[in-house]
């Protein structure tokens, strides 16, 4: 009954402070990983989101069950930064992977003349 009490009269707006705790939580913990990492563990940034959420909620009565990060969005410079990363990676694979052609139609081509 207490927790029931202090969800209605100690917060004004639940869905706001709520938020507000996520946003922090998100803010502390994507730091802490490289950008791919943040991308490859959601889940991770979702339970930590839980865990410290439901540590904050639940002298409100709240009982946080489950989270779900669906859709991280990095500033516009970053994530055109990530795309030229990957583009460079693409190349420098597509360029040894043409190359090691050209290496072995030379040696196909020496073994057939040595013939």
């Amino acid at each position: 009954r207490g927790d029931v009490k202090s969800a209605a009269y100690k917060l004004t707006n639940p869905a706001q402070q709520i938020r507000a705790y996520v946003f922090d939580v998100v803010r502390s913990t994507v730091p802490r990983m490289d950008l791919d990492e943040v991308f490859e563990s959601k889940e991770t940034v979702a339970l930590s989101v839980k865990e410290q959420l439901n540590a904050a909620m639940s002298e409100y009565g709240y009982t946080i069950i489950q989270t779900l990060v669906t859709d991280l969005s990095p500033a516009t410079v970053v994530r055109d930064a990530m795309n030229k990363i990957n583009t460079a990676a693409r190349v420098k694979e597509a360029t040894l992977d043409k190359a090691e052609a050209e290496k072995t139609f030379v040696v196909k081509a020496a073994e057939a003349d040595a013939e």
